[in-house]
C-alpha cells in the first residue's frame, strides 16, 4: 500500500489536501458538514445553508464549487474560539486566500469571510494553516 499522501513533508501539497477533502466523510450528512483538524485549527465546512435541506445526500466535499468555512483555534488548555479571516492579522493579508476583494477609492477591501469559498481557496487555507501549525509561536 502506497503512504505517499500520508507523509508530512507532502501535508502542504495542494493536491494532497485536495485528495485528503475529497476522501473525508461527512460530520453530519444531513447537514452537508465536513471538518478538518491542522494542529491547533479546525475547518469546519458547510455545502449547505443552514435550514436547507439537501435533496440528495453529498459524500463527497469536492462535488461542490464553494463551501461556507469557519475556522476555529484551540488554545492549549482546550478552549476553542473562532477566527475571523478577514479580521485576523495571520490571514487577511494573505493573498491565497481572498476570494471576496472590492477595490474602493481607499484602497481595496477584503471581504473574504469563509462564507462561499471556493475549494481552490480552501485548500489554500489548509496549506497555510500547515505552515502557522509548524511555527513555534502557535504551538
Amino acid at each position: 500500500m502506497d503512504f505517499t499522501l500520508d507523509k508530512d513533508e507532502n501535508a502542504k501539497n495542494i493536491y494532497v489536501i485536495r485528495h485528503k477533502l475529497g476522501n473525508l466523510k461527512p460530520c453530519r450528512p444531513s447537514e452537508g458538514r465536513w471538518e478538518y483538524g491542522v494542529s491547533p485549527f479546525n475547518v469546519v465546512m458547510f455545502a449547505y445553508d443552514i435550514g436547507d435541506i439537501p435533496p440528495d445526500q453529498a459524500d463527497n466535499i469536492l462535488r461542490f464549487d464553494k463551501v461556507d468555512v469557519v475556522l476555529n483555534e484551540f488554545t492549549k488548555d482546550g478552549k476553542a474560539s473562532s477566527v475571523r479571516l478577514n479580521d485576523d492579522p495571520r490571514f487577511k493579508d494573505y493573498e491565497p486566500i481572498q476570494y471576496n476583494m472590492i477595490e474602493s477609492p481607499n484602497g481595496r477591501i477584503n471581504l473574504s469571510s469563509g462564507d462561499g469559498m471556493p475549494i481552490l481557496h480552501l485548500c489554500e487555507l489548509i496549506r497555510y494553516l500547515h505552515r502557522l501549525s509548524n511555527l513555534t509561536a502557535f504551538m
